[in-house]
């Protein structure tokens, strides 16, 4: 059941409220309305030129159904691409199922995604019509209304490989965040040159035609074509037509089918004039057969760089890693800025912190944390969705079924309050032995991480979702691999604590993170680092041996440090300033070496 479809005026976390006003009685009677499926219409992000937009198709009926058409139209917007689905039409707009996502069971869903440019109007929310269709209903940006807790997903959402991420091997530039409109951390800026290339790989489970589509945006006047050559030629050679999009915020699509073989492929997309290639923002394989791959031998950059670009970027290379910290006893101090380009909440953000009493929020505290960020354009990591501590405990009070529709409020209501959260520790601790969510296995089953992981893509899409767990490079560390390994592309990164790194040297930690990097394929974040010792010089030593190693280690993407006040976290001796604002020598070191360079 959608919540909007029936209760158009209420507010996220709103729904179990209305239903004790008006009875269980009267929902079985909205539901049994429904005798066939509900397409749904949701605008997933929008910005100053385009949008992206999904069409989730539930099957409300009583029998399986085979194969699927939808179609809508809009006033002004356009659609430029999408995935999941065949396409044709110029406005109106037909879509209809891939093969592995023909059938839909009783109860299951499948859901395609649009792109769009919105040609000077706002995103439009149109109905959806077809015969699999009982009826259209819209929602806003983000998504508001959820579906059932006993429906899933035909099949896992479509390989997004983003800049920085795992896929990405590299590109001959730089990658950039100046203009608007990108999804992920930014987007790859090529050099201005013939030749300069972005570079992914792609694993496919079998051989056969794929469709790629690459999200990119064209500022200048001519067209910015590619050669795009799949596995130094052996698959072929395509031409890729990139013309101008008007503007560098305007973003559309292109698509084509390659071969790719079965196993490790890796892509080159490389300028065909000297303009270099458009900004290229993701690139997009649909279906369920395809994984990130391996960027082994994939050189770093080879094209020689423009002395100059003709396309804005910003003043310092987007590139360099973050360094966070964490809020301190509930509070961001009016100093955080001066020091730390990222945020978490120590406690603020926690389930059991915003939702101790059911149905009733206490966002108070994670608003300022959001509100500083904003005013100081400093990226938020939400810590953290499902840990098995610090969580409420009310929860342990429900059945499976309740449970699982809980954490999906949840998840869904933090993403709609702060769709620009950029970082998400998902789940926390989930080796066996550290802190597992018991409660969510009760609602899920064994792949009950996956499924969270599906929730937070589903409502929270833009945002890099990490695996977080308890010093994973020191203890449990082949546990730990284990556990990622398994969860695949749910996941986009992995999240190492590193609070208990006293005394380990820096090859040790090197190889550790090595080693990660080599069996899971994923982006690193060190987050949540400290050296508790009231001895400044220890604390200077461990910070000298293990931060070079973070900083320098090409797949570390940011390090956060789990607090910087003296006497204000749960590690005692790991502050870096005093309360005054006097710094520990460790803090001096980092402000002369990294934090003001």
């Amino acid at each position: 059941m959608h919540v909007q479809k029936y209760f158009p005026n209420l507010e996220p976390g709103a729904f179990k409220r209305a239903c004790g006003l008006l009875g269980i009685g009267s929902l079985m009677a909205f539901a049994a309305h429904s005798a066939s499926a509900s397409c749904t219409y949701t605008v997933d992000s929008e910005w100053s030129s385009g949008f992206t937009a999904s069409v989730t198709i539930k099957n409300d009926t009583n029998a399986a159904i085979s194969g699927w058409s939808v179609n809508w139209q809009y006033a002004t917007n356009r659609s430029s691409g999408g995935w999941n689905a065949n396409f044709s039409g110029s406005n109106p707009y037909t879509a209809t199922n891939l093969n592995w996502n023909a059938n839909l069971a009783v109860g299951q869903s499948v859901s395609f995604g649009i792109q769009g440019d919105k040609n000077g109007g706002s995103a439009e929310r149109p109905t959806i019509s077809g015969s699999v269709c009982s009826g259209g209903t819209t929602s806003s940006a983000p998504r508001s209304s959820s579906p059932s807790s006993q429906s899933n997903s035909s099949a896992p959402s479509a390989l997004v490989i983003q800049e920085s991420q795992s896929g990405f091997c590299r590109v001959d530039g730089t990658v950039d965040s100046n203009n608007e409109g990108y999804t992920g951390a930014g987007f790859a800026n090529t050099n201005n040159a013939q030749g300069a290339a972005v570079v992914w790989a792609v694993e496919s489970y079998n051989s056969g035609r794929q469709t790629l589509t690459f999200r990119f945006a064209n500022g200048g006047t001519a067209n910015r074509n590619g050669s795009l050559v799949v596995n130094g030629g052996a698959g072929g050679n395509y031409t890729v037509s990139l013309p101008s999009t008007g503007s560098w915020t305007a973003w559309q699509a292109v698509t084509l089918d390659v071969d790719l073989v079965q196993g490790n492929n890796i892509l080159q997309l490389s300028a065909t004039t000297a303009e270099g290639l458009p900004n290229i923002d993701s690139l997009i394989i649909p279906g369920s057969n395809v994984r990130t791959g391996n960027c082994g031998g994939v050189s770093s950059s080879s094209a020689p760089r423009s002395s100059s670009s003709s396309r804005p970027s910003s003043s310092a290379p987007s590139t360099k890693k973050f360094i966070g910290n964490i809020t301190t006893s509930g509070a961001v101090r009016s100093d955080f800025a001066n020091y730390w380009n990222q945020i978490t909440g120590e406690n603020e953000g926690k389930w059991g912190s915003v939702e101790g009493t059911r149905d009733v929020y206490n966002w108070g505290p994670v608003d300022r944390i959001y509100a500083y960020a904003r005013q100081h354009n400093i990226p938020v990591k939400a810590h953290t969705f499902i840990w098995g501590a610090q969580y409420p405990s009310w929860v342990n009070n429900l059945s499976a079924s309740e449970t699982a529709a809980e954490i999906e409020e949840w998840i869904r209501d933090y993403c709609t309050r702060y769709p620009d959260t950029k970082y998400i520790d998902v789940v926390n601790e989930a080796v066996a032995g550290h802190q597992p969510a018991g409660y969510a296995q009760k609602a899920f089953g064994n792949n009950w991480i996956q499924r969270v992981f599906q929730l937070a893509r589903q409502y929270c899409p833009n945002s890099v979702l990490i695996l977080n767990d308890y010093n994973n490079i020191r203890w449990q560390h082949n546990e730990f691999i284990a556990l990622a390994k398994a969860q695949g592309n749910y996941i986009d990164a992995v999240g190492l604590q590193a609070h208990e790194l006293k005394g380990m040297s820096a090859s040790d930690v090197k190889n550790a993170i090595d080693n990660i990097w080599n069996q899971v394929g994923k982006p690193i974040y060190i987050s949540e680092y400290d050296i508790g010792d009231t001895n400044d010089q220890v604390q200077l030593q461990n910070f000298q041996a293990h931060f070079p190693v973070f900083w320098n280690h090409p797949h570390v993407m940011g390090i956060t440090i789990w607090g910087y006040v003296n006497n204000r976290t749960w590690i005692t001796g790991s502050g870096l300033i005093s309360d005054s604002g006097t710094p520990r020598p460790a803090m001096t070191w980092l402000l002369n070496n990294y934090i003001k360079k």
